[in-house]
């Protein structure tokens, strides 16, 4: 008779890589889990070194993987073995490939006696639906899932969703991958996260840092890292190095060290030593630590797409393991988590990301001790523990989660962004985040600048192509209502300023593609402004029971700072510079009043000769964290605007508690509130006269901040998502959030 097994056994399958060189979940997971069961690890490590194989490579290394013989690499608690793997992604292939290595598999558990088996390859095999053992499937990513538009991208989903399905147990490392599993495969994976190993990190010695730093030369400077055990396309390394270059010219003292492959790619973009980039190439898993400590900050460039807004990069937690800050695009994942030493740049591109690492306010310090407590989550023992407990090794299985309930699949649709034109953007940046706990919302940009009827065209066959349960259009590409179902499209419009500017039968074409024709086939129409509601009814002839005002909201970055006003000069900050901003007026009415000029926007010729004789300054392109900076160094915000949908400066003085003066018409009282000082934009004198009154009437001021930091309550981000996100679960027959806002609370 056989003797009974003392530990548990698992057959171990990550993704044909178990990787003596690589720092991986897979690798980090099983060396843990032999506390509490033996590991049987397939290692093809060596058919997977080397970046960017060609065609003719790829054919090449899947001849070698399939006419590998069975071997024995390493005997032990942790055994490495190798056997045949057929590798194959095509439609027509993965159901094949996936047979012959369901034979390989049952071979290698008879072989090593084998209960439970380990799955985190999407493509491995499918295990069948009658079997003698446990399968658990653990979600790492969805970057198979790139391409969900072509034959081989849909045949790769539903094969990893039946994989899903299948198995007897499912986790996921991110808290977006669990919303993916929901989504797709309709059960729940059990939260576990990527992680870092804390002990080892917490145990670097201070010296080993300096040895480092002394290595290359680095004292003195500011160091940001790059840290990667492999390099691919998306992680976004040449535009960091190109943005690092930029950066310098503003402070010099930065320094980049890249380490881990990649280096000759960093090289390529800058001058190497001489632009302040440093090059380390490969460093072990076990040495990578002391690297991490060298660093006074870290980077992390993914681009910003579906599936890397999904998963959850270790290089982020391993640099908040050594209580490094770091700054990242706006991943959501990432943006959940909330880790106190984490932030965002304002967009993807080479001049965010110049603007960012120029700035010492991206790297300034944050609440360590917030940062410890949140760190104790995601440590690679805590998170080996918890996949023991799901797959029942070594502890009574957990039972599974429940599951939770559906949440909305919404698609925003975004214009092609332009210079000086990114408001739409900054705001649905903004309320995505408080959004990402209760939607499951992807942006998609259009591919083509809204000019000609050609890319217009285009946009919409794309548009039609990428629909979802919920299509929301987020503003100013309104003709793409016209490719998407209208049932299930929403359509936000910010004002009809187009309409007021365009004339003849040029006005008559923009008001049926831009307005009427949208505003009829979408299902809910939001404005931004009841004043906007109210011009696109006489414009449209829409229903305006079919139209609901959603405002917009007030970005973090805007936060109260008090200030005692400069009595004697004031600064004014003037936020615009196109014709309906009025600036001509403005300017004129200041003249004759001591104080300086802050204008945001780009002036025309005739613009900066009307301001001579005047004390002013201009800038243009400002990041979200200048621009809150901007109101925090005036003393008054003026915007006397002639037209506005909305008039989001009005709020973003308020917030910082600067006393605003604005217009009396459109949709700005409507904003404002009883919290600013309305004058006729049209009559000189009125705003000389309202500026006056400001300058010089503190009690005035007073009232005006305080009312103002009250009124801006009202716009809070969560507020109106919470108010976009009724509409969403309307739309696709879910029942109402009851934590959404009341009717009677909305702006």
């Amino acid at each position: 008779m056989n003797e009974p097994l003392l530990r548990p056994r698992i057959l171990w399958i990550g993704r044909m890589i178990f990787g003596r060189g690589y720092r991986v979940r897979e690798v980090e997971l099983a060396r843990r889990m032999l506390q509490q069961a033996d590991v049987f690890a397939v290692d093809r490590s060596d058919a997977f070194e080397g970046l960017r194989p060609s065609l003719g490579e790829k054919l090449r290394l899947r001849v070698e993987l399939l006419r590998a013989k069975p071997e024995l690499l390493q005997s032990g608690p942790l055994t490495r073995f190798r056997m045949p793997v057929a590798a194959a992604t095509g439609p027509l292939l993965n159901r094949v490939a996936a047979e012959i290595n369901e034979h390989f598999l049952r071979r290698a558990r008879r072989r090593f006696g084998c209960e439970q088996v380990y799955l985190s390859s999407p493509f491995f095999f499918m295990p069948p639906v009658a079997r003698d053992y446990r399968l658990h499937f653990d979600v790492i990513d969805n970057f198979h899932d790139q391409w969900p538009l072509t034959r081989t991208g849909r045949a790769r989903r539903e094969f990893h969703v039946e994989c899903m399905r299948r198995a007897d147990s499912v986790s996921a490392s991110s808290l977006q991958l669990c919303d993916y599993v929901r989504r797709l495969a309709g059960r729940e994976a059990a939260y576990i996260p990527n992680a870092a190993p804390l002990a080892e990190m917490a145990a670097v010695d201070a010296a080993q840092a300096l040895a480092i730093r002394d290595r290359y030369g680095l004292h003195g400077r500011f160091v940001i890292g790059f840290i990667g055990n492999h390099n691919m396309p998306f992680y976004g390394l040449e535009r960091v190095v190109q943005a690092f270059v930029k950066a310098r010219r503003k402070r010099p003292e930065l320094a980049l060290l890249v380490v881990g492959p990649g280096g000759q790619r960093a090289l390529q973009q800058c001058a190497g030593e001489t632009d302040g980039v440093f090059i380390t190439g490969g460093v072990t898993p076990s040495e990578v630590a002391p690297y991490f400590h060298a660093c006074d900050a870290g980077v992390h460039p993914y681009d910003p797409r579906q599936q890397t807004h999904d998963a959850m990069a270790l290089n982020v937690l391993e640099f908040a393991a050594a209580g490094k800050p770091v700054l990242a695009n706006p991943l959501r994942e990432f943006q959940r988590l909330r880790l106190p030493n984490v932030r965002f740049t304002d967009g993807d591109s080479v001049a965010d990301w110049a603007t960012a690492l120029a700035d010492p306010a991206s790297f300034a310090p944050f609440d360590r001790s917030a940062l410890d407590a949140a760190m104790v989550d995601f440590d690679w023992q805590r998170s080996a523990d918890k996949l023991a407990a799901v797959m029942g090794v070594g502890a009574p299985p957990e039972a599974p989660p429940a599951m939770r309930p559906r949440k909305p699949d919404v698609v925003h649709f975004q214009r092609r962004p332009l210079p000086d034109y990114h408001s739409i953007e900054k705001l649905f940046n903004a309320l995505r985040l408080p959004m990402l706990e209760t939607c499951d919302v992807r942006v998609e940009v259009c591919p083509h600048v809204s000019r000609a009827v050609r890319p217009r065209i285009r946009n919409m066959r794309w548009a039609k192509l990428w629909s979802g349960g919920v299509n929301h259009i987020t503003g100013d590409v309104h003709y793409l209502a016209l490719a998407l179902p209208g049932e299930r499209t929403v359509l936000t419009v910010h004002d009809c300023v187009s309409l007021q500017r365009a004339k003849g039968r040029r006005r008559w074409l923009l008001r049926k593609l831009y307005f009427e024709w949208p505003v009829r086939r979408a299902r809910i129409v939001t404005t931004i402004s009841q004043a906007t509601k109210d011009e696109l009814v006489r414009e449209t002839g829409c229903d305006p029971a079919r139209i609901r005002v959603v405002p917009d909201c007030v970005a973090a970055h805007f936060t109260h700072s008090p200030k005692a006003i400069n009595a004697e000069r004031p600064t004014v900050l003037l936020i615009g510079t196109l014709a309906h901003k009025n600036l001509e007026r403005v300017v004129e009415a200041l003249r004759p009043l001591p104080c300086k000029l802050h204008i945001i926007g780009r002036l025309t010729r005739q613009q900066e000769a009307m301001l001579e004789g005047t004390d002013w300054h201009v800038e243009h392109d400002l990041s979200a964290a200048a621009m809150a900076q901007a109101y925090r160094e005036c003393d008054v915000v003026g915007f006397a605007s002639l037209y506005e949908g909305f008039g989001m400066p009005i709020l973003e003085g308020q917030a910082t508690g600067r006393v605003v003066v604005t217009s009396n018409l459109s949709s700005m009282p409507e904003v404002a509130g009883d919290a600013a000082c309305l004058v006729n934009p049209l009559d000189v004198e009125a705003i000389r006269v309202g500026f006056e009154r400001v300058f010089s009437d503190a009690a005035y001021r007073d009232e005006l901040i305080s009312q103002g930091l009250r009124n801006v309550q009202r716009f809070s981000a969560e507020n109106v998502a919470a108010m976009y996100l009724q509409i969403y679960r309307e739309i696709e027959g879910l029942s109402p959030d009851p934590a959404g806002p009341h009717e009677s609370g909305a702006p």
